[in-house]
């Protein structure tokens, strides 16, 4: 026997919603036995998007019964049935919530006509209830109203168990001990299955392909299982997983690159569920360039991914300060080196006591250019190297790459390819942003790793 259950609520998750309409529909495997339905008084304000949703207000449900007092029906007329639901865990997760508030233990088997439908009818493009009913020319009366809902699903339910005869599917979905079972509605097993067991990053899509989580796992399938194999309930996660239409992945085959890549897709991407590193504060790059009258001219700007500073720092006031230092060495003018946003004399002899030669007309633009070029061509806290990394497969190597303090990005090689110098391997790089957090990450792994170092470029290598 079968009880065939829908609920309308106030929200979306069983910790912090409350049920405002449920109804059974009692199938004994051929057709419907007994029906029950009843709007429910939840004891709080119904959501305006609820009420345009349903229809349900709060004057309706103002004089209904609260739950516990349709809780002994509610409990006798499922028990001993099979509990059915378009998406099961979230009416059962309610149900079981509102028992739990009257100390009353609710323990039914469960059995959902979403992954039922994913098993016996492959193919359909959308498995919500509307979707594969109409797949089956079935008509959704009251549609957002429990009672409409439940018969909808239960005449569904007829044409599963058709396709059912010998009911091997619905017994193997019915064991306790099936994984199945803790799977969001829209994952089959075997895109779990697929998965691989090694380095990557892996994305949850919602029903659009929208990217809503990043992770980055040492094994992504075990990973990725660990997100649907938990009992508990927080407040976003019966939400989380019901948004969860697609898994997709990215092998990476180390810990630094699969790091480096989860920060540049959440920054991407911007994942309604990642909590951290969606801030996007690039480094700060020094750009030179050659005035109207030839003149070198120092800027500090963001570093974007394919720019190309002459150095890069963590933050623009780290950058600036380091401007100031050459300024004053190398006498520099302030102008011309960005301090100063105007273009009239600068006040270099107020601050360092000596006049700016440059603005008083007494230095030539080729001593000058040449003044700048002694000041920033070496400068040498602006380390470049390359972080050896295991590849992806057996033949073939992983790199990071950092050119004068900037992240450049990440790539791969085969170790039959002959790089004779870094140019060929800089065409192999995946531009990544050099943000705040990419630098972190280097920094990070950079303490914890035996070094090796090798001229004219430092290269670390772990395995």
């Amino acid at each position: 026997m079968y009880a065939v259950v829908d609920i309308e609520t106030t929200g979306g998750n069983a910790s912090f919603g409350r049920i405002i309409e449920v109804a059974v529909v009692i199938h004994d495997g051929e057709k419907i036995t007994e029906t029950f339905s009843s709007l429910v008084n939840p004891c709080c304000n119904i959501p305006p998007f609820i009420t345009s949703l349903t229809g349900i207000s709060n004057n309706m449900v103002a004089n209904a019964p609260k739950f516990e007092e349709i809780a002994v029906r509610l409990h006798r007329i499922t028990e001993n049935k099979v509990f059915v639901a378009h998406n099961v865990n979230f009416d059962y997760s309610f149900i079981k919530k509102e028992f739990s508030l009257l100390n009353v233990d609710f323990d039914r088997k469960k059995l959902c006509t979403v992954r039922l439908s994913r098993k016996l009818v492959p193919g359909v493009k959308k498995y919500n209830l509307g979707s594969i009913c109409g797949h089956f020319g079935i008509i959704i009366h009251d549609r957002h109203r429990a009672m409409g809902d439940a018969e909808a699903t239960a005449e569904l339910l007829n044409h599963l168990l058709l396709r059912d005869p010998s009911q091997e599917t619905i017994k193997h979905s019915l064991k306790r001990n099936s994984k199945e079972m803790s799977l969001p509605p829209h994952i089959s097993r075997s895109l779990l299955d697929n998965l691989p067991n090694t380095h990557g990053v892996y994305f949850f899509h919602d029903s659009t392909g929208k990217v809503i989580y990043v992770g980055k796992a040492i094994d992504i399938k075990d990973r990725v299982g660990q997100h649907f194999s938990g009992n508990t309930h927080t407040k976003t996660r019966s939400m989380f997983m019901n948004n969860i239409h697609d898994v997709s992945h990215e092998v990476t085959g180390n810990e630094l690159i699969s790091l480096l890549l989860e920060n540049e897709a959440i920054k991407k991407h911007y994942p309604r569920y990642n909590r951290t590193n969606k801030t996007f504060k690039l480094n700060f790059g020094l750009y030179t360039y050659e005035d109207q009258l030839g003149y070198s001219r120092i800027v500090i700007g963001k570093a974007g991914k394919k720019d190309k500073p002459i150095a890069a720092f963590g933050s623009e006031s780290e950058a600036l300060e380091h401007v100031l230092v050459k300024v004053r060495d190398y006498q520099l003018c302030l102008r011309l080196c960005g301090i100063i946003k105007s273009n009239i004399q600068c006040d270099y002899e107020a601050r360092f006591g000596r006049p700016c030669y440059v603005c008083k007309g007494k230095m030539s633009v080729d001593s000058y250019n040449e003044k700048v070029e002694q000041a920033f061509s070496g400068i040498s806290q602006q380390t470049s190297f390359v972080i050896k990394t295991a590849g992806r497969k057996n033949n073939e190597e992983g790199f990071v790459m950092v050119e004068k303090g900037k992240f450049l990005g990440y790539g791969y090689v085969n170790f039959d390819n002959s790089i004779s110098d870094l140019n060929q391997l800089r065409d192999l790089v995946k531009p990544c942003y050099d943000t705040q957090d990419s630098q972190n990450i280097i920094k990070t792994f950079l303490k914890k790793s035996k070094l090796v170092f090798r001229d004219p470029i430092r290269v670390y290598s772990y395995r």
